[in-house]
């Protein structure tokens, strides 16, 4: 194993753990839903975990060159998840309850994130061209 796999494999880890720091702080809401929930550190740093190692990782799969990204799954995740972080990082500020409508969006946004980045298959096989 090289040095670079190694770096990409503890990068996954980490991305892995910003996750489910990210679906945890989510879960621990749903009681309080109803009256809008708050947005806990947990969300706020596993959004900020996904958002560095997301780049990290499309910048180390680049740097492989044995395989590439298809851009445009890496768009909509990217997008996504800086959606993700501007609402976390929005709403973190108040003491009271968000919006109603604010945690379950991050929560929905969040298993979007996931269904693309497994069923999409961001990484493919092969040099690119």
């Amino acid at each position: 194993m090289t040095t670079l796999e190694l770096i990409t494999r503890i990068t996954v880890v980490l991305h892995l753990i910003g996750l489910a720091s990210l679906l945890g702080g989510f879960l621990t809401q749903m009681k309080d839903l109803k009256t809008g929930g708050k947005i806990v550190p947990a969300m706020m740093h596993g959004s900020w975990l996904l958002l560095i190692t997301g780049f990290a990782l499309v910048g180390m799969v680049g740097a492989s060159g044995t395989e590439h990204v298809d851009n445009v799954l890496l768009a909509i995740k990217s997008i996504v998840i800086t959606a993700i972080f501007f609402l976390a990082y929005g709403f973190s500020k108040k003491d009271l309850s968000t919006n109603k409508w604010v945690v379950p969006v991050i929560g929905l946004l969040a298993i979007v994130n996931t269904c693309v980045a497994v069923i999409g298959g961001i990484v493919q096989s092969g040099a690119a061209n």
